[in-house]
């Protein structure tokens, strides 16, 4: 069809092919023409597009009407052939001219996340379809035109909607015990639908997309534009789905939890007000079991966005009281909390790679508890940790003393950031680090 003198035997070879080289044949061709400026180069790659989107219609319109029976095992194979090759062309972003890909993709938008609608709960299909959009996002999004990211916006939650109500809500995620890297491996690709939809959330929450969206809003009728709160709206719906999936056993798989943690560190050090108001409490609690999970993690980088979520979410409550719903339900987060975070980072070996997030988390938990209620958790821990060894307990309650200063607090409670901010912190670090010298010289939980 393309090149006109292509034998019976090579189409036929080309046929035998695997969906995943095919679509690597697709993508080379795609880059290739690109590259040659001449009417029958781009005759090709016009007629590469048109060879895909043809098939893909008819797909489309026979499951709508339901002519075509989307448990038939031709329909599965021809859906699972058509989104791989998308894949292909969406994987072409190196040819000239790549903003000519999203002005070819974004019609299908809506009819690619609808067979999420037919085919969750196939999880061959539905990886696929996760790791079309994460590939489109993320290659994309930069270059993308305001009507372009609307449409990636709309499609994105509908699949994600989708996703969410089969595999968010009946998936039961048990882990096994691998006894070696490779069988590790192997369980965690188990999950690499989990990964795609995470991946997909942060592509749509970076920089970009956000410029993107905002560079039409200011040159378009402001009831014609799309505000970045839309967009997050999108990473929030998302989020909220996958959260109920998190459990210590899921973070256990090192990709699984680094992508988790990014995704979360990011948006609530963004936007801590969003996820103080999850809609209900056992969403913020998953939440929050995430991050004290996430705070001892032996990578770095985990325990960090751990420690600096837990910072952006007591900080929003001392400014707005923001999580005064979830604390009618349980009274005693920010104990519980602050509780964890000294026993499980500050008294442990492990603080001196997170030393700087673990005090500043430490600071505004504080403020948020108020002196009185902390001077109750110190109690309660020293005599936990230390229990009649009045010593090294009267030692441990001196170093707390030094550290936290009443009139200190204060200013953290009132102060709505500026230079005053600044200085009670760089100071809270300094007294940090002392304090924090001075218990492991005498006290280390093991």
């Amino acid at each position: 069809t393309i090149g006109g003198d292509l034998s019976v035997d090579v189409v036929r070879g080309y046929m035998r092919l695997p969906y995943d080289d095919r679509a690597r044949v697709l993508t080379c061709l795609m880059v290739a023409c690109s590259e040659m400026s001449n009417e029958k180069a781009n005759v090709m790659l016009n007629s590469c597009m048109k060879a895909v989107e043809a098939p893909f219609s008819n797909l489309v319109q026979a499951l709508g009407n339901k002519q075509a029976n989307s448990k038939d095992i031709n329909v599965q194979e021809s859906a699972c052939l058509s989104i791989l090759l998308y894949s292909g062309i969406v994987l072409a972003s190196e040819m000239s001219e790549p903003e000519r890909i999203p002005h070819f993709i974004t019609p299908s938008l809506p009819y690619l996340s609808g067979l999420m609608a037919f085919y969750a709960e196939d999880l061959t299909i539905c990886e696929s379809l996760l790791k079309l959009f994460r590939d489109y996002a993320e290659r994309y999004i930069a270059m993308m035109s305001r009507s372009q990211c609307i449409e990636l916006f709309s499609a994105s939650a509908s699949l994600l909607k989708h996703y969410s109500e089969h595999h968010c809500r009946n998936r039961v995620v048990v882990p096994k015990v691998s006894e070696g890297a490779e069988e590790e491996f192997e369980e965690e690709q188990k999950y690499n639908d989990v990964v795609c939809a995470i991946q997909l959330l942060i592509h749509l929450g970076t920089k970009d997309f956000t410029i993107a969206c905002n560079a039409g809003y200011t040159t378009m009728n402001s009831s014609n534009g799309v505000e970045t709160s839309q967009i997050t709206d999108v990473i929030f719906f998302g989020l909220q789905q996958i959260l109920p999936l998190m459990s210590q056993g899921l973070l256990q798989f090192p990709t699984l939890c680094q992508q988790y943690f990014s995704l979360v560190g990011f948006m609530v050090e963004t936007y801590p007000e969003k996820l103080c108001a999850l809609p209900s409490f056992d969403l913020f609690h998953s939440l929050l079991e995430s991050l004290l999970f996430g705070m001892s993690h032996p990578d770095p980088l985990v325990s960090k966005s751990s420690l600096v979520g837990l910072a952006s979410l007591a900080r929003e409550h001392t400014r707005t009281r923001a999580l005064d719903a979830h604390l009618s339900k349980r009274p005693d987060i920010f104990e519980s909390c602050t509780a964890r975070m000294i026993q499980e980072v500050i008294f442990q070996p492990i603080i001196w790679d997170r030393l700087e997030p673990a005090g500043m988390a430490l600071l505004p938990l504080i403020a948020a508890l108020g002196v009185p209620r902390f001077v109750g958790v110190v109690n309660e821990i020293s005599q936990r940790v230390l229990g009649a060894d009045e010593e090294r307990r009267g030692r441990l309650h001196n170093a707390f003393e030094r550290l936290v200063r009443p009139e200190v607090l204060a200013k953290v409670a009132n102060a709505t950031g500026g230079r005053e901010a600044r200085v009670v912190r760089v100071q809270f670090k300094k007294d940090f680090d002392v304090f924090v010298r001075d218990v492991q010289s005498f006290l280390i939980v093991k």
